[in-house]
């Protein structure tokens, strides 16, 4: 009678037949074919939820790539609605061009508080007053170009709409107290010059 092929587990290391083997050589093989074979049992039973966490740690890696690149943009300033000269006689603080404007204040001979707003991002400065009364105004324009000017009419503070500072880049701001007799200001008009030089802060 023929007997049928020798089937063997592949993870089964074969041991030679040679009685020459030492009887715990041939346990520790026997052993380690067991312990491959459970292996083996092990990597087919958990392949399906190997897969699984494999594509869940992909998804989960390319979404927080996604929100490292998108989150920040969401907290970004909008750009401003009229940058370079179509800001001229515009608000300053509803085109955006008040976002991360700088301030030129000089600190001497400056009773109300004039100071220069300059908007990089738009091309253009603006004249403002903190510290005034109703009447008091403020001014500003550079060489060639227009002027803005603004009044009190309630408080303390006012600013003037935005003029386009150019290539040159030259810009004349000026306080004017009220000229109303019930109103009579210590003080009497001043005016400053800035440059893109000036000690902005």
């Amino acid at each position: 009678m023929t007997s049928g092929p020798d089937v063997r587990d592949p993870a089964d290391p074969p041991i030679p037949p040679s009685p020459s083997l030492p009887r715990r050589l041939r346990a520790r093989l026997r052993g380690a074919g067991r312990r491959l074979r459970g292996a083996g049992r092990w990597l087919r039973a958990h392949a399906r939820h190997a897969l699984v966490v494999g594509v869940v740690t992909s998804v989960v890696g390319a979404l927080a790539t996604f929100a490292a690149d998108q989150l920040p943009k969401l907290y970004e300033d909008p750009p401003p609605s009229c940058p370079g000269a179509g800001c001229d006689g515009k608000n300053p603080q509803t085109t955006g061009c008040g976002v991360e404007a700088a301030t030129f204040e000089p600190t001497e001979g400056n009773p109300v508080r004039l100071h220069l707003r300059y908007s990089r991002r738009c091309g253009a400065v603006w004249g403002r007053i903190t510290a005034g009364a109703v009447g008091d105004s403020v001014t500003v324009s550079v060489p060639g170009g227009p002027s803005r000017s603004a009044l009190i009419s309630a408080n303390h503070d006012v600013f003037t709409p935005m003029v386009t500072v150019g290539d040159t880049f030259r810009v004349r701001f000026c306080a004017v107290p009220t000229t109303s007799p019930e109103r009579a200001r210590s003080w009497v008009k001043y005016c400053f010059e800035a440059t893109e030089g000036s000690p902005w802060q």
